[in-house]
């Protein structure tokens, strides 16, 4: 293979596929980037750490003889990065030597055959598949407001993903850790249809999107999910299993309504936090008397005391929450106040806002002895 091409344009490439290398294996095929040129297209990157697979969509390039070859990803991305020109060629022979020149300079590093690259067979991702169709910053946004419930505890595999679910015209997706609960949805006039997603998948998801209202397409086979937009495919493993029946969770009763500016509440936990002792989250109290909400904690580094303006309906109320779940939803929506409603001391509480299409659920901790 012989090729040459802007140094950016390939720079931009390897960060994309980049991101699907494994970082940690003893397969030395997953270190590295499947590079293949054809005549009349381009070139075209891939990693693939056959949990996910992302590949470039094809970067304009002078294509003298075309060809694939599995190339080192850190190395070569080095390689690339620390080049003197503006233009970079690439020429392999038949030993598997890739010889990358720019400007004066000229290395050669050793390449793997590109046969010996795992890749995902095409077969697996037919045009026979539903294809459901979005805006980028939709989905973006869909992904931050819930990403953060996750679970990284592995005992239940099922909730270290997301689940999307499409249903009477509604694109939901859902993650729980068994403390919180975090929903979101947006209309999509589409067949019902759905799969639960890796959460490591749609963290390198959301960072590869544009954040505008460019379209991106995603569809579901038996055991993988596909998202394309204009400049990437990102293919990723799905999850197996029962995921938690979270629609019976949710309960629109409520003993105690709070309705309070989002910007002040959001400030009041990330003050609590501070008297934190290091590595260990302190129980933040929350006291709602007629219209007031106060934030208390204390540690054996200090104590504090912060109140929060609110309209409150019910009773008063003494409860107290893991704070650092309440900064991850407050920091997650963009509306000016959140509607809270709240039972008993040991019954989750809701979080949402008016006409927007989340929901959150926190599980409370039991007041001290």
């Amino acid at each position: 293979m012989n090729f040459s091409c802007d140094r950016q344009l390939l720079l931009d490439a390897l960060a994309l596929a980049g991101r699907a290398v494994s970082a940690r294996t003893t397969n030395p095929i997953l270190e590295c980037v499947l590079l293949t040129c054809v005549e009349g297209e381009g070139i075209r990157l891939v990693g693939n750490d056959k949990e996910i697979c992302i590949e470039t969509a094809w970067v304009p390039a002078e294509v003298s003889a075309s060809g694939a070859i599995a190339l080192d990803a850190k190395l070569f991305t080095d390689i690339v990065r620390k080049s003197a020109g503006d233009l970079i060629a690439v020429e392999t022979d038949d030993r598997f030597n890739a010889v990358c020149k720019s400007g004066r300079s000229r290395l050669q590093i050793a390449g793997q055959p590109a046969d010996d690259f795992p890749t995902v067979p095409e077969s697996e991702l037919g045009e026979e598949h539903t294809r459901y169709r979005i805006k980028a910053s939709q989905l973006k946004n869909m992904i931050r407001q819930t990403i953060f419930s996750v679970a990284t505890d592995q005992t239940k595999p099922i909730l270290t993903g997301e689940k999307f679910e499409i249903k009477n015209n509604i694109l939901e997706m859902v993650a729980i850790d068994m403390f919180r609960i975090s929903y979101s949805s947006v209309d999509m006039e589409a067949p019902d249809g759905g799969a639960v997603i890796p959460g490591r998948a749609l963290n390198e998801l959301s960072r590869i999107l544009a954040d505008n209202d460019d379209e991106v397409s995603f569809f579901f086979t038996q055991n993988r999910a596909v998202f394309e937009a204009a400049n990437f495919r990102l293919i990723s493993s799905v999850l197996s299993g029962d995921f938690i029946r979270y629609d019976q969770i949710y309960n629109e009763d409520f003993s105690t309504m709070v309705v309070a500016p989002r910007i002040q509440l959001l400030s009041a936990f990330e003050r609590a936090v501070l008297v934190a002792a290091e590595n260990r989250m302190l129980p933040v109290k929350l006291d709602i008397i007629d219209d007031d909400l106060t934030i208390s904690a204390q540690s054996e580094r200090g104590q504090v005391e912060d109140g929060v303006p609110c309209e409150t309906e019910g009773k008063d109320l003494t409860i107290y929450f893991n704070p650092k779940y309440f900064i991850d939803v407050l920091r997650a929506i963009d509306e000016e106040s959140v509607v809270i409603r709240f039972n008993t001391v040991l019954s989750p509480c809701t979080i949402r806002a008016k006409d927007a299409g989340f929901r959150y659920l926190i599980v409370p901790l039991r007041p001290p002895a």
